[in-house]
């Protein structure tokens, strides 16, 4: 027995509005178009979707199953050129489309993005090898996918991190230069693809971004993204007990902060403080007011017990400004 060819394919997506935030709970209505040859090329089917998106602005819909405008999903010959996937969208819910983008399909899409303003959505190959990699950028729709404020992450040898606070709903990708033209993405399993699907932030707060490289059986590398939310927290070096201390975060600042108490058992030599990235330690090897991965104890001014310490964290962690403030 023959098995059936599928007649469609799943396209999973998240709605933004012309300012870039996520247009949640809300029906949106999408025209797809798969064209002949180029991404300018003659449409051989059109199709209109409605669905609805979810609370972080997350929608799914299958190509092939819209309400068909031009052709027949069935009569499209795969064969005969390259097929690119046209993307409109209008998060108002009516018919004043907003081209997202063309993008050739290399495979049958696991994912793309959409939206009312950012750029073409990737398409995604699966996993495969990616070259070695010696530096990595990432951008989303933080940045409006603008490659050219792509943030550099920071690079150990086996792997590559970056510190940033994101909203819900926030898409990220990752590029191998500021001025590079492709895209990598989530190839299914986090691992990073050329072209890939956007990896999505489900809620909002810090988070550690890193790519971790691992050669497979063949000799080819491969990378793992993991984006895990994380706290940010000042430690005492007090003997005991730990009156560790969560910041709370001020999105108008960008800034984390905390009022700190030092008891009065801590004795001069032990008022010193760290912060906490998450599961790293961050100290001030200069005393200069900034951090440093390992960095060595603060010491907090004599003659004062409450304080109010900020911390403004940048993308490479080190080099992040604080201040320590009596109250």
């Amino acid at each position: 027995m023959m098995a059936q060819i599928p007649q469609g394919f799943s396209y999973q997506a998240v709605a933004l509005n012309t300012t870039g935030q996520p247009v949640v709970s809300s029906p949106v209505k999408i025209r797809l178009s798969i064209l002949e040859g180029s991404a300018t090329g003659e449409a051989s089917y059109v199709e209109l979707h409605n669905p609805t998106t979810n609370n972080v602005g997350l929608f799914t819909l299958t190509i092939g199953q819209g309400v068909a405008q031009t052709g027949t999903f069935s009569g499209i010959n795969w064969a005969l050129t390259s097929k690119f996937l046209k993307v409109e969208i209008d998060v108002n819910n009516g018919t004043n489309y907003i081209t997202v983008g063309s993008s050739q399909l290399l495979a049958v899409p696991y994912a793309m993005y959409a939206g009312a303003v950012i750029g073409t959505p990737g398409t995604n190959p699966g996993p495969g090898p990616v070259s070695e990699l010696t530096q990595l950028y990432l951008y989303g729709t933080f940045n409006s996918f603008n490659a050219t404020t792509s943030l550099p992450m920071v690079y150990t040898g086996t792997s590559f991190y970056g510190y940033k606070y994101l909203t819900a709903g926030t898409q990220l990708k990752f590029l191998t230069a500021q001025n590079a033209t492709v895209a990598y993405g989530n190839g299914g399993g986090n691992m990073l693809a050329q072209n890939g699907s956007p990896f999505v932030v489900n809620s909002s707060g810090m988070y550690l971004i890193k790519a971790v490289a691992s050669e497979n059986v063949d000799g080819e590398w491969e990378y793992n993204i993991s984006i895990s939310n994380i706290s940010i927290k000042v430690n005492p070096n007090y003997a005991s007990p730990n009156y560790e201390q969560a910041m709370t975060y001020n999105a108008n600042t960008n800034t984390f902060s905390c009022t700190f108490y030092v008891p009065d058992f801590a004795s001069n030599d032990f008022r010193t403080i760290w912060f906490k990235l998450g599961s790293s330690s961050y100290g001030d090897n200069l005393a200069d007011g900034s951090i440093d991965l390992g960095g060595e104890l603060i010491h907090l001014p004599l003659g004062e017990d409450t304080y109010l310490i900020t911390l403004n964290i940048n993308f490479s962690g080190s080099g992040s400004p604080y201040t320590v403030t009596p109250q």
